[in-house]
């Protein structure tokens, strides 16, 4: 556009003289036909050139387009063949060493700060769906490596399982990135566990909310026995029962408490299953 106005600019001051001074200046009409007729044609050219110019930059742009979208399939593709280029090495002669090398290089490819048992399970998942796309049937469990337990809700930590021949599993560590046998440590073949990650996530989501209402029953304990204590130590009737109804309203909220974690220990028990 700034280009139209400055050809429009440059004809007007071209054209002016000659349409003020005519025939007056010593101009002949034929001049000054000639030139106009010139001055015209030249503004026909520029037109049908900035046009053209105007047209290339709509195939530059559609071209970039179609060059930035075909960048985009390579990476995509480039992507799919690196994962796969990977599975290749991860697979070895059995599904054992394949289980081992898949967890090993999980270890070292994956960097975390600290580990607990939400932490625990997340690596166990993505190792599970390493182990599912190499086609290696595995299995999360949760519970405690160092000591036995009785009861889920003192499960500390997370592995996977795998079946590397039917029916015999072999325990993966995957924050240490090595396998554990049942002679090396057979706690790591006891304990709860889930059919899939989802069931996972759903249990860790359970759990957050069963420990921080416990630590809310713990709170509301201390504040029962607290109005107790005050209601034990009135001094007048009007006192005893303004602690009295303090301590009544407490030790209903901790009654409620209690059976809301019967409640989620219910259904946290009823998303594992116990490794016999």
């Amino acid at each position: 556009m700034k280009k139209r106005i400055i050809f429009i600019f440059i004809t007007v001051i071209l054209l002016l003289p000659l349409a003020f001074t005519g025939c007056e200046s010593g101009i002949a009409k034929e001049t000054y036909d000639k030139v106009v007729a010139e001055v015209q044609e030249f503004q026909e050219k520029y037109t049908d050139a900035l046009t053209k110019y105007d047209d290339l930059q709509k195939d530059k742009a559609a071209v970039d387009t179609q060059l930035r979208d075909a960048r985009a399939k390579i990476a995509e593709l480039e992507n799919q063949v690196s994962a796969l280029k990977a599975q290749y090495e991860l697979t070895d002669a059995t599904p054992q060493e394949t289980a081992e090398k898949i967890v090993k290089h999980y270890h070292e490819t994956h960097i975390y700060s600290s580990y607990d048992l939400f932490v625990c399970s997340d690596m166990a998942t993505e190792v599970w769906n390493m182990l599912k796309a190499a086609g290696i049937n595995s299995i999360v469990v949760v519970g405690n490596k160092d000591t036995p337990i009785n009861d889920i809700l003192l499960s500390n930590h997370a592995w996977v399982l795998a079946e590397v021949t039917p029916g015999h599993y072999l325990a993966l560590e995957t924050t240490g990135g090595h396998a554990v046998t049942a002679s090396q440590n057979p706690l790591y073949y006891t304990g709860w566990s889930f059919d899939s990650p989802a069931d996972l996530q759903s249990y860790n989501d359970l759990i957050k909310e069963y420990n921080t209402r416990v630590g809310f029953r713990n709170l509301l304990a201390g504040e029962v026995a607290e109005a107790q204590t005050l209601y034990n130590n009135s001094s007048n009737q009007a006192e005893a029962d303004k602690w009295y109804a303090l301590y009544s309203k407490l030790k209903q909220l901790q009654t409620d408490q209690e059976t809301i974690l019967n409640h989620l220990k219910t259904q946290i028990s009823g998303l594992a299953a116990v490794l016999q």
